[in-house]
């Protein structure tokens, strides 16, 4: 029997947080909100990131990234 890690799971945390970011945001804070909001400080960056872009094919979350020297994100 798997042990749930956390009540919610990465991909749900991803959409809630992503729906409550600026229009402009650093990646550092969307991961950090993230971890936050399922209890899991440790929760590698790459598994966080790879949830939002399964998001942007599968549900239409539209982003890019605006600056890739500071990870700055901008909603579409």
């Amino acid at each position: 029997m798997s042990r749930k890690k956390s009540e919610i799971t990465v991909q749900q945390a991803v959409r809630i947080v992503y729906n409550d970011m600026p229009a402009r945001f650093h990646g550092i804070i969307f991961v950090e909100r993230v971890r936050s909001m399922i209890g899991r400080p440790m929760c590698f960056d790459g598994t966080i990131f790879r949830k939002l872009r399964e998001l942007k094919k599968l549900d239409g979350i539209n982003y890019r990234i605006f600056d890739r020297e500071i990870s700055l994100y901008e909603k579409q």
